[in-house]
């Protein structure tokens, strides 16, 4: 039966893929799972409508993304952080905080998944963050961090 991912299934196939599974895997989990609808249903035409809207979101937002990256380049970013006397941070910075510290600093909206940080900042100072844009290289900035 020829049925299309609605989402990635391991040992499958990637989403939106269309595939050929056994009839009896299809009808009692891919499909009651709601992981793939059947190839030839009106639902694949959705599927794939949803595909093509996806691509041009992502495209979208990746032509964004270069034009963030080329606003944060070689920018220097201060953020006032509760510490102790070690200069230890109380709680840490994350990905996810560093998308909000620039938004809010420098007015750009980074997606996380483009940060590059190999653990999360735990300590006050100075550190290098790159932010890595698809078919281009990757841009650095500083964040300073210093205590409250």
């Amino acid at each position: 039966m020829k049925v299309i991912l609605l989402k990635d299934v391991k040992g499958v196939g990637k989403r939106y893929e269309e595939k050929n599974i056994s009839d009896g895997y299809a009808t009692n989990f891919l499909i009651p799972k709601k992981l793939a609808v059947p190839a030839g249903s009106s639902a694949a035409a959705q599927v794939k409508a949803l595909k093509d809207q996806e691509e041009e979101t992502v495209e979208k937002g990746l032509e964004a993304l270069k034009k963030g990256a080329a606003k944060i380049s070689n920018l220097e970013v201060k953020v006032n952080m509760k510490a102790n006397e070690k200069n230890h941070l109380f709680a840490s910075i994350t990905k996810e905080k560093i998308g909000d510290i620039l938004k809010k600093e420098a007015g750009v909206t980074i997606d996380p998944e483009y940060i590059v940080l190999e653990h999360p900042i735990k300590e006050t100072g100075t550190h290098q963050v790159t932010v890595l844009v698809p078919g281009g290289k990757g841009i650095h900035f500083t964040l300073v961090v210093e205590p409250l």
